[in-house]
């Protein structure tokens, strides 16, 4: 079987090759653990990289054990929340979406309102029938746009269906 180290090395090299554009930043979990963490900024979604991942195993079965969905990290720069807050506001005008002066979220201002769910953007529906903080509704769209494919979610784009 191959040790944690030499498994992360080659999984980061198969990120970068599959997605050239995304910084990776993959680590050996802290003692005890077992496993790898894998981060990332804006970039794919990670049922993206869940699907990669599940093709990736089958070629180094070695290395698999290691590799688990579980480590998966995905965060948002002012940029991509930038992105998601414009297509938000586009199809919802009047939710309230407090930003910081780089067009980011106000992560702290947000967390203090909310909104009654679902809601639909671009053409898909995000959450349930129940009231979310601003914050979960933003990460929530967030959470399902590949930054890696284009700079903005289309109006009409994705599944129509609730």
């Amino acid at each position: 079987m191959m040790e944690i180290p030499a498994a992360a090395k080659l999984w980061k090299q198969a990120l970068r090759a599959q997605w050239p554009g995304v910084r990776w930043s993959v680590r050996s979990a802290p003692r005890g653990w077992f496993t790898v963490i894998t981060m990332w900024e804006d970039g794919p979604t990670a049922s993206a990289v869940a699907l990669f991942c599940q093709a990736w195993k089958t070629v180094y079965p070695d290395a698999a054990t290691w590799i688990r969905e579980s480590g998966f990290r995905r965060s948002y720069s002012p940029a991509g929340y930038a992105t998601v807050i414009d297509a938000i506001t586009r199809e919802i005008p009047s939710m309230p979406i407090p930003r910081t002066t780089d067009g980011g979220l106000d992560i702290r201002a947000a967390r203090a309102l909310t909104w009654a769910g679902p809601v639909k953007v671009a053409g898909r529906f995000y959450g349930h029938d129940r009231l979310y903080d601003v914050v979960a509704v933003v990460e929530l769209v967030a959470d399902a746009h590949d930054h890696t494919t284009g700079p903005a979610i289309a109006p009409g784009a994705g599944d129509a269906s609730p």
